[in-house]
Order: structure tokens, then C-alpha cells, then sequence
């Protein structure tokens, strides 16, 4: 290989690194504002769910959860308030469709940036939710339901930030999990399920209010 080549890879192997460490704070930032932001707001947060008219009617996937958050206002605010701190440094990060041609790179820095967060923000996003009355309203009693809801929160969030970037399939993300070194942390699964939504009026929509336009 020849020396400038050398010096390529190396600066871009420095570059993800930043870009890894750099999303490491921003899940840090974000996991501790949407608890501060909850608990700040906790009253106001639970009455404008308990207020609140909306149902599930139809299977527990992303689409009926992001649709029944989506009309309880005061939920979106605290989902936006909360990870704004991540979205705001992706976006200070990568340019809009910045990984296309590089698709595999940009899934692995999203892998391994996420792989230590992934389990305190779903923990954290099924007690927000449990806490709320929210899994209460929508008649989500039993504990693996209220963790897949949660769940299907936070990799629908991951998925924006693949999408932003300009990552539009899941073969990426199988691809980098091979040789990520926390790759078998990574859901592969629920985030699929997530990716299979983006394009639908309710995600859309929930994506746009985190400012992660699909």
C-alpha cells in the first residue's frame, strides 16, 4: 500500500473515531435531558395523556405506537426535547445524505456510537412511557409488550439518524454488525422493523418533529 494511501486510511479511521466519541456525549447528553425534561414537566406530561382521546386499535408495531405518541402533544415535546441533543450533533456531523457510497462505514459509527446507550434508553423509555400513563391509556399491561414498544421507540429514532445520513437499506447495518466490535448488541431485527416504517405518514412525521426529515 502506498504511503499516501496509508495516510488516507489513516486520517479516516481518526475522522470515525471522532465522529464515534463525539455521538458517545451526545447519547450521554440526551439520555439526561429526557429524564430531566420529564421529570420537570412531570404533571402537565401525565394530564395531557390522561386527557387524551387516543387508542390503539390494530398490532403493536411502530406505526400504531409513533401514531398513538404522535397525538399526545406534550409526549412529542418531551421526545424532542430530549433527544434534541443528539440530533443536533448528527446534524453538525453529517450532511444530509452524506453516506451514500459509504453506507457500511456510517452503519458501523452508528453501531458502535449506540452500543452502550441502547439498553439504558429503551429501560429509560419504557419508565417514561409506564410513568406518563401512556402504556396505561394505550392498554399496554404486560411487561414485554411495554419493553417492545419502548423499544420500537428508540431504534424508530436510530433509524432517522440512518436515514438523515443517507443510509436507506438494512443491508448496511448487517454487513457492519460482521465486523463491528459491538455489533451482536445491535438489534438488527427491531431496527429492520423500524427502517420498514420511516416512509409511512405517522413515522414520517414523528421524524420531522425530531428534525430527522425521512
Amino acid at each position: 500500500m502506498k504511503l499516501q494511501a496509508i495516510a488516507k486510511q489513516i486520517l479516516k479511521e481518526e475522522e470515525n473515531k471522532a465522529q464515534i466519541n463525539a455521538m458517545d456525549q451526545a447519547m450521554k447528553a440526551s439520555a439526561a435531558e429526557l429524564a430531566n425534561y420529564y421529570k420537570s414537566h412531570e404533571d402537565e406530561i401525565k394530564k395531557d395523556v390522561e386527557q387524551s382521546n387516543a387508542t390503539i386499535n390494530e398490532a403493536l408495531g411502530a406505526v400504531a405506537i409513533i401514531g398513538f405518541i404522535l397525538a399526545l402533544p406534550k409526549v412529542v415535546e418531551l421526545l424532542v426535547k430530549g433527544i434534541g441533543k443528539l440530533v443536533s450533533v448528527w446534524k453538525k456531523l453529517v450532511k444530509p445524505g452524506e453516506a451514500k457510497g459509504k453506507e457500511e462505514e456510517f452503519a458501523h459509527n452508528i453501531i458502535e456510537f449506540t452500543h452502550k446507550w441502547h439498553n439504558m434508553y429503551i429501560l429509560g423509555l419504557q419508565w417514561i412511557l409506564k410513568m406518563s400513563g401512556v402504556f396505561k391509556k394505550a392498554g399496554i399491561t404486560d411487561q414485554a409488550g411495554q419493553k417492545k414498544a419502548a423499544e420500537v421507540v428508540y431504534y424508530t429514532i436510530i433509524a432517522g439518524l440512518a436515514i438523515y445520513s443517507g443510509i436507506g437499506a438494512i443491508g448496511a447495518f448487517k454487513a457492519a454488525a460482521q465486523g463491528a466490535a459491538h455489533g451482536g448488541g445491535f438489534s438488527l431485527g427491531a431496527f429492520e422493523a423500524a427502517m420498514a416504517t420511516v416512509k409511512t405518514g405517522e413515522v414520517a412525521q414523528f421524524l420531522g418533529k425530531l428534525g430527522l426529515k425521512s
